[in-house]
């Protein structure tokens, strides 16, 4: 990267757009990055936190989720992936996310989703027996197919900033992969914390820049992968949680595995990402389970997935971060 780019100047107005105005340009130092399309550019990251945020020439429009996202972005790379078979592909990891805030769920929870997609964990919800299911998403193939399947859910084809939603309404908001694409992360939460009843629940799942993978691996081309124009913003569990308690929302981040063991071993060994979702996700049994011997290999294989779990979440190295807090009452 040329030397103009380093020295590239970051802009106060940049951090008043994306929420963070309460920061100067002297608190972020430059990280020149390369796309998962090739280009090269620039992260901002915040000294104090280590949040980084894309520079602004690399942003895309609001238009691009309407449509070109889900083409340009599918768990089969290169191939548009309809959304019954993303369904189908993600169904495994959606059971694991929707675990996590099943807790807080009941048959008269009031329920809103930003960022439903063709309705993975929507539909976990409303199997669950969940009464009113509210749902944002703005690509319109998705929402449409969700108002389609899921008749019980009403969709709001739109961003969480153009809808007129009831204020002091929902116990619980959930968005899963959708904080790290919004502009301004504080507008956002705060419009969230608007939505939320007292002390209702927020879950929040986004990208993890202390991901194992970027940070301590050398030599797996990951770093290559990881920055995408899609995403504007790259947390940390002190920026999740910072940001959060400053919008009123007080609770906690942790480490969450996306991507196990055997993709960080695929990575180490061929410096390219798997070939697709389906196999990036999957946990192999290399033999047919028919003998002792073969059996105890392939729990051999899964236990070795769940120890390296652990480790990674012991230390917040997974590959996202799981925020989940309280609205604080009287707060903003």
């Amino acid at each position: 990267m040329n030397r103009s780019k380093v020295d590239k100047y970051l802009d106060k107005s940049v951090l008043e757009v994306v929420g963070f105005g309460n920061t100067e340009p002297g608190d972020y130092q430059p990280k020149p990055v390369v796309l998962r399309d090739g280009r090269e550019g620039m992260v901002w990251v915040h000294r104090e936190t280590g949040h980084g945020i894309l520079d602004p020439e690399l942003w895309e429009s609001k238009n691009y989720y309407v449509e070109e996202y889900r083409n340009e972005y599918s768990p089969i790379p290169g191939e548009k992936c309809a959304p019954s078979d993303r369904l189908n592909i993600l169904n495994d990891l959606n059971e694991k996310q929707f675990n996590f805030f099943e807790s807080y769920l009941s048959r008269e929870c009031r329920y809103l989703e930003i960022g439903c997609s063709c309705g993975g964990i929507l539909r976990k919800v409303l199997d669950f027996g969940v009464d009113i299911c509210h749902a944002v998403e703005p690509n319109k193939q998705d929402a449409d197919f969700v108002k389609k399947h899921y008749k019980q859910a009403t969709v709001y084809n739109t961003s969480l900033e153009d809808t007129n939603l009831t204020p002091d309404y929902y116990e619980l908001i959930v968005s899963i992969e959708v904080l790290e694409h919004a502009k301004s992360v504080r507008d956002f939460l705060l419009k969230c914390y608007v939505l939320l009843k007292d002390s209702g629940v927020i879950h929040l799942e986004v990208p993890n820049h202390n991901d194992a993978l970027l940070t301590l691996y050398k030599y797996t081309g990951y770093d290559k992968f990881y920055y995408h124009k899609a995403h504007i913003h790259y947390f940390t569990k002190e920026s999740l949680e910072k940001l959060c308690s400053e919008c009123g929302i007080e609770g906690e981040a942790s480490s969450f595995v996306m991507y196990p063991f055997f993709n960080h071993v695929w990575w180490c060994q061929n410096q390219r990402a798997q070939s697709s979702a389906v196999e990036a996700l999957s946990t192999p049994l290399p033999t047919d389970g028919k003998t002792e011997a073969g059996k105890a290999i392939n729990e051999f294989y899964k236990r070795s997935e769940m120890k390296y779990e652990e480790l990674l979440n012991k230390h917040t190295l997974g590959t996202s971060l799981m925020f989940q807090g309280k609205k604080q009452a009287g707060c903003k």
